[in-house]
């Protein structure tokens, strides 16, 4: 039977017919095959991986993510600032791990028995001077005997020392001079008197004229004083010398710190902070500054501060060139000073 069939289908005429029906039979199986249907649940991409690699070879695979950024890095060009440090990105090998560095802040030595210089130095003072100022901040109020000596107008005046009380709420100042105008009084309570200082100078004087009502500023005032009468006490002088580690702190050169252990005040332990000014363009009033901090209060008790001579640094210093000189002893902190300790009638002022 089969071989009837082939000589029916390749015999004659009937070769033709039979040629063009097995082109067509192949042609259908082709189609057939690259459209079958897939069945639900089945991967689709993984049918198109097997059955057309040649088809996939001809679209452009995506870049990774991460040999994106590599590719965009490595085209952009990083600028060249003149006198500026500019990090650049560097290169790192495929499946290399990356270290990420974190910033370290500055550790600061301890002062026990130490000494430090530098940019460390001037840090550490001015973070115990700030433990200071904090320390202020807590206490209600304080009484001391008050020292300074002050240069006004290019002359060294005579030393003046006083018995002082504050109150630091409100803002509240007695000073009784026990040296320079022996017996001068002064007082001084925010938001009283129109905010000014009553002042009753010692002697006879004082006891003729009474007492003035004068500005903190007045001429008067600053005739004997580098600071308005407002800016005595512990806080303020404080607040001074920080705000002067700020910016000394900002400089990269002209400063010179040192601060060291084993330094005594008024038979208390003390830390000494010492900053010499390379020139007057760096600081122009002080070219050496002497700070003794309380070790137990970190507030500083004394200061001397040193000017120019003529422009230049002196060889030596002493009252040729102390500028300003304040001390505080016989402190007594937190001695509930009551309104009474800033009125005109206990101290028989008139």
């Amino acid at each position: 039977m089969l071989r009837s069939m082939r000589l029916f289908a390749f015999s004659g005429e009937n070769r033709l017919n039979t040629f063009a029906f097995l082109v067509m039979l192949f042609v259908v199986a082709i189609f057939h095959w690259n459209t079958d249907p897939e069945a639900c649940g089945s991967d689709p991409i993984a049918s198109v991986r097997s059955a057309a690699p040649m088809m996939l070879a001809s679209i452009p695979r995506p870049i990774p993510v991460k040999a994106e950024i590599q590719l965009v890095l490595e085209q952009v060009e990083v600028p060249e600032i003149a006198g500026t440090a500019i990090a650049s990105t560097a290169k790192v090998a495929p499946g290399e791990p990356t270290a990420i560095t974190e910033p370290t802040e500055e550790v600061i030595p301890s002062l026990e028995g130490a000494v430090l210089t530098g940019k460390v130095a001037l840090k550490a003072s001015q973070l115990q001077i700030e433990r200071g100022k904090q320390f202020l901040s807590n206490i209600s109020d304080y009484s001391a005997q008050f020292k300074r000596q002050e240069r006004i107008n290019g002359s060294l005046l005579d030393p003046q020392a006083m018995n002082l009380k504050v109150r630091h709420e409100p803002l509240s100042f007695y000073m009784k001079w026990t040296e320079g105008d022996k017996g001068r009084q002064l007082i001084y309570v925010k938001g009283q008197h129109e905010d000014k200082v009553l002042v009753q100078i010692g002697g006879v004087a004082g006891r003729l004229t009474g007492a003035l009502a004068l500005s903190p500023d007045d001429p008067r005032i600053m005739a004997e004083s580098r600071y308005p009468a407002t800016c005595a006490g512990l806080m303020e002088l404080t607040k001074i010398i920080l705000q002067y580690h700020e910016n000394d702190l900002k400089r990269d050169k002209g400063v010179i710190c040192e601060i060291r252990d084993g330094e005594s005040f008024d038979n208390r332990p003390c830390y000494q902070t010492s900053i010499v000014y390379e020139n007057p363009e760096i600081n122009a009033h002080y070219h050496k500054s002497l700070i003794l901090i309380d070790k137990e209060y970190s507030f500083p008790v004394c200061v001397k501060n040193f000017t120019w001579v003529e422009g230049k640094a002196p060889a030596e210093h002493g009252d040729h060139n102390l500028i300003e000189s304040y001390s505080y002893t016989g402190l007594q902190l937190n001695t509930q000073l009551s309104d009474n300790d800033f009125e005109k009638k206990k101290y028989r002022m008139r």
